[in-house]
């Protein structure tokens, strides 16, 4: 493949998934290789959708995947699916193996699916997430779909990553208080009320339109085993797509660009603290010496 950004993107599409495979893990991992797709990447606007899918566990978010995964196949639509798990503290890989629920479409070549590791980051994202969604769709998967892990009130981050973000409640889960709180439920672009046959679904969604009452229109509910609502939500998910404001994707770029920056600084910080000469004095003023340390060092030059 050319050296050059542009030559590099018109290649992607050409990729086969064992080649696109072995890209996404230069991605992940920050390679020359990988930075230099990561520049091509960031210097234009891909065609399709990235989804976000948050919410708490148990609410049913591989099962919502796996049913819009069928629903958009049934639209003729490629997908590929970014389903983040928890690390393992040894290896930094991820734990959950959400592919294995999504088994039925293994052998579809327009459907993609990887779990990713969160690797100590916060608010149940993978590090390369954006970025990885940028290669999807540069590939030709029209839709990126995100999996978070289950999250609390405070992460949020899939926000900054996603077109439109979904935000996945369940009957029964022994807090729908939370329904009435801010934090996660702010950064949904649509609530969804997954499980809705179960016992508490009504009553979950009339929560939720009381706590939105300014946009009903935003809460659907569905049932992902049976499939009922599914097409309802992706049609809501084009019209909120339709409706995205440019300054949109300013705030987005800025959020990603902090998510980096606090990333990379946390990386160094490690490296700091392993050194058994620590600054003196106590916590707050070794901290403070240590992070000015930290903002004097030299980046590293870019990848050629």
């Amino acid at each position: 493949m050319s050296e050059t950004p542009d030559a590099e993107a018109d290649g992607w599409a050409a990729l086969d998934i064992r080649q696109l495979g072995r890209m996404m893990t230069s991605i992940e991992e920050r390679t020359p290789e990988g930075r230099r797709s990561i520049t091509a990447l960031q210097q234009r606007e891909w065609p399709g959708i990235t989804v976000g899918i948050t919410g708490p566990p148990g609410c049913g978010k591989s099962t919502l995947v796996s049913a819009l995964i069928r629903e958009l196949r049934r639209r003729n639509e490629a997908v590929g699916v970014l389903a983040v798990d928890p690390s393992s503290r040894r290896t930094g890989g991820a734990l959950l193996g959400d592919r294995v629920r999504m088994m039925d479409f293994a052998t579809d070549s327009r459907v993609l699916i990887r779990s990713l590791g969160t690797r100590g980051n916060p608010g149940g994202l993978a590090p390369a997430v954006a970025d990885l969604a940028r290669l999807l769709r540069a590939a030709g998967y029209g839709w990126a779909l995100i999996e978070t892990v289950g999250v609390g009130q405070g992460e949020v981050e899939i926000a900054a990553q996603a077109d439109v973000t979904l935000v996945v409640q369940a009957p029964g889960l022994g807090d729908d208080i939370q329904a009435m709180k801010k934090g996660l439920l702010e950064v949904a672009d649509l609530w969804v009320v997954n499980k809705s046959d179960l016992p508490g679904a009504d009553q979950l969604a009339l929560d939720l339109s009381t706590w939105t009452s300014d946009t009903p229109e935003r809460i659907c509910r569905t049932n992902s085993i049976s499939g009922d609502g599914i097409a309802a939500l992706v049609d809501r998910i084009l019209e909120r797509r339709s409706t995205l404001l440019p300054s949109a994707q300013s705030d987005a770029r800025k959020a990603e660009i902090r998510r980096q920056a606090l990333t990379l600084m946390a990386a160094r910080l490690d490296r700091r603290l392993a050194d058994p000469q620590l600054p003196s004095g106590d916590s707050w003023q070794a901290a403070e010496e240590i992070v000015a340390e930290i903002m004097k060092e030299t980046p590293p030059p870019a990848s050629p």
